[in-house]
């Protein structure tokens, strides 16, 4: 196969991880042609990566709000002038992502109907492949693709990957690099999530962040609610806000901190897509929404989650006791102290 298309629209998080499979694609199949179609907020996410050939951002969000003829020939066009590809694989499993896969080509491969998240997307795949939902999700995403390439895409090779998210060189970041220490380890918090039930109430992080004396802690918060809720973290302890900064910005943030601590959204995931290490903190939705390794450490509530239905209105997330974060936090801390010790 010469050209082949990724449909992996949303969420941030999973376009990420769905991402990690790319590497690997190219390995085995070095010459084939790879574009992606996203939704084009998370377009810039994906850019300046070598193993994609083409991203085809499509404003499908923002049909929403302007239901029009104009606007949805518009982004037709865009589909169709990305055709012809020899097979079009739709990660996602929605009616809408399978509607996209359909119009840029025939030869279609999705997840069986048992597996789509809207089954009834599957009609319109002509190559079908089982997938568990409960799996890990970068894994998940992999299986899929290597079913439908025929090719290999293993947890021993993802445990070895090459970090897959990659900035802007040429931007100046000096805005952004008065932030950061080179004395102390810096800790990168993400705050917030879309989703409430991801997001750690802002008095357990005051009292993680109270409790993290040995960090330079910098806080990441996107939305003005997020970020309004971000200051009042950083005005009770003495943490800092960075400004606002785009996905670019963001992927950049991320390579220059030693560590990262979050809920369960995209910025997260980040980390370990950019082999950083992190602290991942899990409420309503389970573990197996990141890749766990000795580096990147993911801590539950301890409730019982259903591993492919999650209920939003859980906000369990409050339960992850503060001195549990600190500890974990510390500890990998601590390794990287003794790491940068030993290199000196």
């Amino acid at each position: 196969m010469k050209r082949i298309a990724l449909v992996r629209l949303t969420a941030l998080g999973d376009v990420i991880h769905t991402a990690a499979g790319l590497q690997f694609i190219k390995a085995a199949l070095p010459d084939t042609r790879i574009t992606w179609f996203v939704e084009e907020k998370f377009a810039e996410i994906l850019e300046h990566n070598p193993d994609i050939d083409e991203i085809v951002p499509l404003d499908l969000h923002g049909l929403k709000k302007e239901r029009s003829l104009p606007k949805l020939s518009s982004i037709y066009r865009r589909i169709k002038a990305a055709s012809p590809f020899d097979l079009v694989i739709d990660v996602q499993g929605l009616i809408k992502s399978a509607i996209v896969a359909r119009l840029a080509g025939s030869n279609v491969a999705g997840l069986d109907r048992p597996s789509a998240r809207e089954g009834i997307a599957s009609l319109l795949y002509r190559h079908r492949y089982p997938v568990d939902c409960a799996g890990i999700a970068p894994i998940r995403f992999a299986t899929l693709i290597a079913q439908a390439l025929g090719i290999e895409i293993t947890r021993e090779m993802m445990e070895h990957k090459a970090p897959y998210l990659f900035f802007d060189p040429d931007r100046d970041r000096r805005e952004l690099d008065e932030y950061f220490s080179s004395e102390h380890p810096n800790l990168l918090i993400v705050t917030g999530a879309s989703n409430p039930s991801k997001t750690y109430p802002p008095e357990r992080w005051i009292e993680v962040i109270r409790g993290l004396k040995e960090a330079n802690i910098l806080l990441v918060a996107g939305s003005e609610a997020e970020r309004r809720e971000a200051a009042r973290i950083a005005d009770a302890t003495r943490a800092r806000l960075l400004p606002p900064i785009d996905l670019d910005g963001l992927k950049y943030a991320v390579s220059r901190c030693n560590l990262l601590l979050g809920g369960d959204t995209g910025p997260s995931h980040m980390a370990w897509a950019m082999n950083r290490p992190s602290v991942l903190l899990f409420g309503s939705t389970p573990r197996t929404m990141m890749f766990e390794t000795e580096k990147n450490i993911a801590l539950t509530s301890g409730t019982t989650i259903h591993p492919c239905r999650f209920d939003k209105s859980d906000r369990s997330i409050a339960d992850i006791e503060p001195k549990e974060v600190i500890q974990s936090v510390r500890k990998l801390l601590n390794g990287i102290i003794s790491e940068k010790i030993r290199c000196r």
